[in-house]
């Protein structure tokens, strides 16, 4: 409705006023959460999607019928709206969340391809191998050589990402010199990564308790699947107690957020209790 002077008159005389109804455009249906932000994606740091509606699979979720967070809007690659522990909650610790993720996801594909090869080339089990090997210089100079350049490129990710939100190699942010980056690539790349972290973690479990390297391990679960296998292990009942513990953990968070109190539901999640929300 629009208010709209009519007339008026010096020296006391009352205002008049009409009322007039203009038509109102009709509202537009709320848009789903997880959409409302992907129009702004353009001027996003290189690992956002650019086209989030157009993902190449499936369901946006982790389980049908979850809930995701509010700050996870379905515009980054492998946003499956899991974070039951609120560890991304705050907005200044996303982007460091998100390349944290693709840094190791990026160690871990490296670490499994090195373990997998010097074992299929005979030489050994790799917690082993870097210690059989002739190297051309003295070992401690070597590794102090090695932390030297660590610290370098660390240095220029640290510089890279203040300035432009990713951290690129070196001189360059971002560091794409093929032109490979697109949305399938960076969710290709996040999926792999997690993958391999989790293979990360096995292959570290089962050279802990068997000594032995993940070829090798294979061969006697093939020859022997009955006898060589998680369950028989020496802490397998240890295992598949974290494995199950892990498993439930996130569907029972979900279940108090759906099905708790108000008051549960009200509350912000907190995964330290100790900490403040503004800690981290």
């Amino acid at each position: 409705m629009v208010l709209l002077l009519k007339q008026g008159v010096a020296g006391g005389r009352l205002l008049e006023f009409s009322v007039r109804r203009v038509p109102c455009l009709p509202a537009s249906p709320k848009a789903p959460a997880r959409s409302v932000a992907r129009s702004a994606v353009a001027q996003s740091p290189n690992w956002k999607l650019d086209k989030p509606d157009r993902l190449w699979e499936g369901g946006e979720t982790w389980y049908p019928g979850a809930e995701p967070p509010p700050y996870l809007d379905g515009t980054l690659p492998g946003d499956r709206g899991f974070d039951p522990f609120r560890l991304a909650e705050n907005p200044a610790l996303l982007p460091w969340m998100v390349e944290g993720e693709l840094y190791n996801g990026r160690w871990a594909m490296m670490g499994v391809l090195g373990m997998l090869f010097v074992e299929a080339i005979g030489k050994g089990p790799w917690g082993s191998a870097p210690f059989r090997v002739e190297y051309p210089m003295a070992y401690v100079p070597l590794v102090i050589a090695g932390h030297l350049a660590y610290i370098t490129f660390e240095y220029f990710r640290w510089v890279n990402f203040n300035k432009k939100g990713e951290t690129g190699l070196l001189f360059f942010a971002p560091f794409d010199p093929l032109g490979l980056t697109s949305d399938r690539t960076r969710q290709s790349e996040v999926r792999n990564g997690r993958l391999a972290m989790l293979a990360c973690l096995g292959i570290w479990s089962q050279a802990a308790v068997t000594q032995k390297g993940p070829l090798e391990n294979l061969r006697d679960h093939i020859a022997d699947p009955g006898h060589n296998n998680i369950s028989t292990s020496p802490v397998g009942k240890e295992i598949m107690f974290f494995a199950i513990t892990l498993a439930i953990i996130p569907y029972y968070l979900e279940s108090r957020k759906d099905f708790g109190s108000d008051k549960i539901q009200q509350e912000p999640f907190r995964p330290f209790p100790f900490l403040s929300p503004n800690d981290y």
